[in-house]
């Protein structure tokens, strides 16, 4: 694999999720294109719901999915990051972690200033506050996961080593 591949291939879809991040920022994931996106959902698959639903109901319901986007897209955007700036083991693990919770964590504050230039959006700290949980979250679980994997290793290189010991 040539090094531009190779870094197309680790770099690569953080680039395009942030971008996917940028356009949700414009217009396109403005409150009204997403309501409208909801009631289409909902008139779809649950009609009935949709028919005794409160305008309360609707508005807790769409307000939660946007929260719950903006928890997703951070922690995916940082399990991303993790990976890009692992770039195959080019950084050690604590270091990469480390910079990809920061790096959006930053995202998530340029992602609401950009927001200010958009007439339907603007920005909000609350948001940020909910993407850099999302991004902690993905932090924590990569820490998790790597720790589970020393473990595993550990478990698995530790007979080895004893057996290894005792005919030395």
């Amino acid at each position: 694999m040539s090094k531009t591949t190779r870094f197309l291939w680790y770099v690569g879809p953080m680039v395009a999720w942030m971008g996917l991040i940028f356009v949700l920022s414009t217009e396109i994931g403005s409150a009204t294109h997403t309501a409208a996106l909801l009631y289409r959902f909902l008139q779809r698959f649950f009609p009935e719901w949709l028919a005794n639903a409160t305008p309360e109901q609707l508005f807790e319901l769409h307000y939660w999915m946007r929260k719950g986007a903006h928890f997703t897209e951070y922690l995916i955007l940082t399990l991303l990051a993790y990976r890009a700036f692992r770039y195959g083991e080019a950084w050690r693990h604590w270091r990469a972690l480390g910079f990809s919770g920061s790096f959006s964590i930053l995202y998530a504050f340029t992602d609401e200033f950009h927001q200010v230039f958009t007439a339907s959006r603007g920005p909000s700290l609350r948001d940020v506050g909910i993407d850099a949980l999302g991004a902690m979250t993905g932090f924590m679980l990569l820490a998790i996961l790597y720790a589970w994997h020393s473990v595993r290793e550990a478990m698995h290189t530790a007979p080895v080593r004893a057996t290894t010991r005792a005919t030395d």
